[in-house]
C-alpha cells in the first residue's frame, strides 16, 4: 500500500458524549441492581472532537506484534487489530484516543458475531483508518480509498506470513491465498488445505498471524499516507473477471459497465460460475 499527505480537516460532526451512566434495576423478586457505566467525575459530559483525529508515526512491527498477542489474549481478530493501533495511539497521542473503549470491536471476531462475513482484523483496522483520514466528501473520501486498497491487498495474500513466527509455537505454517476479505472464505480455504479445525491451535495461530499482518500493513500505510507518499490506487480487475465487470460493473479507468448492477471489487468467479464459457458451448 502507498500513502499520500492528508491535510487535517475538521468537518462539523455531531458530538459524541463520553461517559454516560445507566442503571439496570433488578426484577420484583429482588434482583440486584447493576451499573452499565460509572458517571464521569465532572458535572458536564465531555464531547469528543470531530473527525479526523490525530495520527502519530507508529512502529509497524510493534503494532503487528501487539495484534498477534491481543488475538490470543483479548479474544479475536477485531479486537486484535483495533486495539493494537488504539493502544499505540493512546501512548503516542493521548486525548482523544484515551476516550475510546478497548473492547469496542470485540463483536467483530470470527467474521462479526461468528457469522463469517468480513474478517474482523480488517474491520478493526478500518475503524482506525476512518477516524484518522475522514474527509467529509462522500465521493472522494480518502478513508474509502485506503480501506478499499487494504481489502484488495488482503485477498491477494498467502496467509499466514512468517513475520511473527518468532512469537509463535507453530512457525512455518501452510500458506493459502485468502482470495476474499470474507472470514468464511479466508479461514475455510486455509483450514481445508491445512487439515485443521476451526477450534484447533493451528487455526488460532494462523489467525493471530493474519491479525498481526493486517495491523503491520495498516500502520505502514498510514505512516506513508501522512508523509505524503500515498496516491489513490486505480482498481484493475483480474483477467478472469474482466468480462464480468464489463457487463455488471463497476466502471473502470478503461471502460464503462454496460449495466452497473453489482457493487464491489471482489473476484466474481470464486462464487459465481463463468456463464460466458457456458454460453459458448
Amino acid at each position: 500500500m502507498n500513502a499520500q499527505q492528508n491535510e487535517t480537516r475538521a468537518p462539523n460532526r455531531r458530538s459524541i458524549l463520553i461517559g454516560s451512566a445507566g442503571l439496570l434495576v433488578g426484577g420484583a423478586m429482588g434482583g440486584a441492581a447493576g451499573a452499565y457505566a460509572a458517571a464521569p467525575p465532572t458535572s458536564e459530559p465531555v464531547a469528543a472532537p470531530p473527525l479526523p483525529w490525530k495520527w502519530a508515526r507508529l512502529d509497524p512491527l510493534e503494532s503487528g506484534r501487539r495484534a498477534y498477542r491481543f488475538y490470543k489474549e483479548k479474544g479475536g481478530c477485531g479486537t486484535a487489530s483495533y486495539l493494537s493501533l488504539l493502544s499505540l495511539l493512546k501512548e503516542n497521542v493521548g486525548y482523544p484516543w484515551t476516550t475510546l473503549p478497548d473492547m469496542m470491536m470485540a463483536h467483530a471476531a470470527a467474521g462479526y458475531g461468528g457469522h463469517g462475513t468480513l474478517c474482523g482484523a480488517l474491520g478493526g483496522a478500518s475503524t482506525i483508518i476512518n477516524m484518522v483520514t475522514y474527509s467529509g466528501k462522500r465521493d472522494e473520501q480518502q478513508n474509502n480509498q485506503i480501506i478499499d486498497r487494504l481489502f484488495w491487498w488482503y485477498a491477494e495474500q498467502n496467509f499466514p506470513t512468517d513475520r511473527f513466527d518468532d512469537l509463535s509455537p507453530l512457525p512455518k505454517q501452510v500458506r493459502v491465498k485468502a482470495m476474499s476479505p470474507l472470514c468464511h472464505t479466508s479461514v475455510s480455504k486455509w483450514a481445508v488445505t491445512a487439515g485443521a479445525t476451526i477450534k484447533s491451535d493451528a487455526k488460532i495461530e494462523r489467525c493471530a498471524k493474519v491479525a498481526g499482518e493486517v495491523a503491520y500493513i495498516v500502520t505502514l500505510a498510514l505512516n506513508e499516507f501522512f508523509e505524503g507518499k500515498w496516491t489513490p490506487p486505480v482498481w484493475k480487475p483480474s483477467k478472469e473477471v474482466e468480462h464480468c465487470v464489463g457487463c455488471h460493473g463497476p466502471d473502470t479507468s478503461t471502460q464503462k459497465a454496460m449495466s452497473w448492477n453489482q457493487q464491489g471489487h471482489m473476484e466474481c468467479v470464486m462464487c459465481h460460475s463463468d456463464h460466458t464459457k457456458a454460453a459458448a458451448k
